[in-house]
């Protein structure tokens, strides 16, 4: 089975019901990958859904049942790696959270993240991948 850190835009996206994301959702809950997450990770969505714009469109039950899902249901490890550099310190945790956890890639909807070829050959090095959500959903076809 797919072991995968989504990112948070990615399930910030899921929460807003977006059209895109949403079958990654469905696809986690159809047990067809398995999510990997740290506790950093969900302080930062749960952090990044308080925020102004989104608490108005994002109701506090659905981010709390959602949170909870993850922690019940997702792989939650504490990283530990220091990552390789990359040019969004924030996006240091994922990258911890996807060596630690022994991801096979992260899902991310951050083009930068995603078109860093040092980034991507450092990752490759440790066996993960980076990945749109068109990519999760295609490998989950031929899984």
């Amino acid at each position: 089975m797919l072991k995968v850190v989504i990112d948070t835009n990615i399930w910030v996206r899921t929460l807003l019901g977006g059209k895109l994301s949403s079958p990654v959702l469905e696809s986690w809950k159809q047990d067809r990958f398995q999510v990997i997450v740290s506790e950093t990770m969900l302080a930062e969505l749960e952090e990044v859904c308080q925020r102004p714009r989104l608490r108005k469109i994002i109701r506090s039950g659905d981010l709390n049942s959602f949170l909870e899902q993850l922690r019940f249901r997702g792989t939650v490890i504490e990283p530990k790696t220091t990552p390789p550099p990359c040019r969004d310190p924030d996006d240091k945790v994922v990258l911890a959270t996807a060596i630690d956890g022994q991801a096979n890639a992260i899902v991310t909807g951050d083009d930068d993240l995603r078109a860093e070829d040092a980034l991507r050959e450092a990752m490759a090095k440790y066996g993960v991948e980076l990945w749109g959500i068109e990519t999760l959903l295609e490998r989950i076809k031929t899984n």
